[in-house]
């Protein structure tokens, strides 16, 4: 996407901080509590070297071993008389809480250590498809009595979906190496992830616009800015938009005509029956993934054009998203998309669903066509007089989960009957594009509308 779209609001900018820091200085102290500290090996070595010098010395009456290992007593009481007593504290921060796929941000731990300690160590629990590119998610530092502590790092978030930096386990040294201790500190910080990574745009025409508002050329005459001819100027016409070249040139008032900008009706319909691919890391390219992505693209694309704009997720047909305007509009398809998940479809409820969508509505159809249901659905909705739009998801290259002699057969069956539904679906007059990304659906959209102009006059 580009960097700062029409109609949509840098998230960076907007967000409040994910996480709120633990206070420092006065509140800082109040909060830390005692800490429970544990023997190391290296204390248990000390001990016991300690007594055997000890019990030598009286069993030899050797004053040296005595003298031997009083340095070692005296350096190993001293670190433990003057261990520290209060637990640090950590908060956590991030800079925003909503990103687009692909960006990153700050992540801060804000450390207040009221007294010295040797070593402390920082492990962060990531959860989700974020990562910390530049190290940080172990971190290893010393402090001072009162001291106060900031360490920054990059947290990115490569893929879609909803994330969670988890409590940070924090461990100690103390004592010169003697004592350790375990806690945990800070707040849960949740994130969420956008599906918008490439730019996409569209062609202007639609196959049925409608309402007054939108920057769609639709095909009726009236108000908008595309013009549509010169035509001699009747009562009720504008004096702005009479032509006086054309008026000087025959003598007579001609006044420029121009199309009504008007807007459309846009319904995405997911099939999330199955989920074929790759999907076990940040690359993952699942048909879910070129789907949500696909979908939320498009959707940003017809919003920031005023259009109104509808989701429906097969796997949960029953909860629709109806079709409106606004960038309030755009966060909430971004709720409902990233819930995505493969799911049942249930052939009724997408009916009793499908048949809801408004008749001029263009359906824009997201499957990886491995479902016969699915096709058929979409033949009819076409039959019925639907504009609608299929939009292959299914990757260029599927991971087989067990790659075998059978399996491979079978997969290879599947896509021959694949390749059918995609035939019987172009007799239908359907058009199955794949993603693509930026213009994938121009030439198509263009097709559509001279199709529904034609259909009209027929009438």
């Amino acid at each position: 996407m580009s960097a700062e779209p029409a109609g949509r609001a840098e998230p960076a900018g907007r967000a409040e901080p994910a996480g709120r820091a633990e206070p420092a200085g006065q509140d800082g102290r109040a909060a830390a509590l005692a800490v429970r500290w544990s023997p190391t090996p290296a204390l248990g070595s000390a001990v016991g070297s300690i007594a055997v010098l000890l019990v030598l010395a009286v069993l030899l009456r050797r004053q040296d071993l005595l003298l031997l290992g009083l340095p070692l007593a005296v350096g190993t009481v001293l670190p433990l008389l003057s261990r520290a007593r209060r637990a640090p504290t950590v908060g956590v921060r991030t800079s925003a809480a909503t990103l687009f796929e692909g960006q990153s941000t700050t992540f801060s731990q804000q450390l207040y250590v009221p007294d010295a300690l040797d070593v402390i160590r920082l492990r962060t629990q990531l959860e989700g498809w974020i990562e910390l590119p530049d190290g940080g998610q172990d971190v290893c530092t010393a402090a001072g009595p009162d001291e106060d502590l900031t360490l920054t790092h990059r947290l990115a978030a490569p893929h879609w979906g909803r994330s969670r930096i988890g409590r940070v386990r924090i461990s100690l040294i103390a004592a010169h190496g003697l004592l350790r201790s375990t806690l945990s500190g800070g707040d849960t910080v949740a994130l969420t992830t956008i599906p918008l990574r490439a730019e996409f745009s569209a062609t202007d025409v639609v196959p049925a616009a409608s309402g007054l508002v939108g920057a769609h050329r639709s095909r009726r005459i009236g108000e908008g800015v595309d013009p549509a001819g010169v035509r001699p100027f009747v009562a009720g016409d504008r004096l702005r938009r009479i032509n006086w070249p054309v008026s000087l040139r025959t003598g007579d008032l001609h006044v420029t005509a121009t199309y009504s900008d008007r807007d459309t009706e846009v319904v995405l319909v997911l099939d999330s029956a199955v989920e074929v691919g790759s999907s076990a890391g940040p690359d993952s390219t699942s048909n879910l993934d070129v789907a949500v992505r696909a979908a939320a693209s498009i959707a940003e694309h017809y919003l920031r054009h005023g259009d109104r704009v509808g989701v429906l997720d097969l796997g949960r047909a029953g909860r629709p998203v109806r079709p409106r305007t606004g960038q309030a509009h755009l966060f909430r398809i971004m709720d409902v998309l990233l819930e995505v998940r493969a799911a049942p479809v249930s052939e009724l409820a997408v009916s009793r669903a499908l048949a809801r969508i408004s008749g001029r509505a263009l359906v824009i159809m997201l499957s990886p066509l491995l479902s016969t249901a699915v096709a058929a659905e979409a033949a009819g909705l076409s039959r019925a007089g639907r504009s609608v739009l299929v939009v292959d998801t299914l990757p260029d290259e599927v991971a087989l989960p067990e790659p075998g002699p059978w399996i491979e057969l079978a997969w290879r069956l599947q896509l021959i009957e694949r390749s059918n539904l995609v035939a019987a679906l172009a007799d239908h007059g359907v058009p199955v594009v794949p993603w693509l990304g930026s213009g994938s659906l121009d030439q198509v959209l263009a097709g559509l509308a001279r199709t529904a102009r034609a259909a009209r006059v027929h009438r």
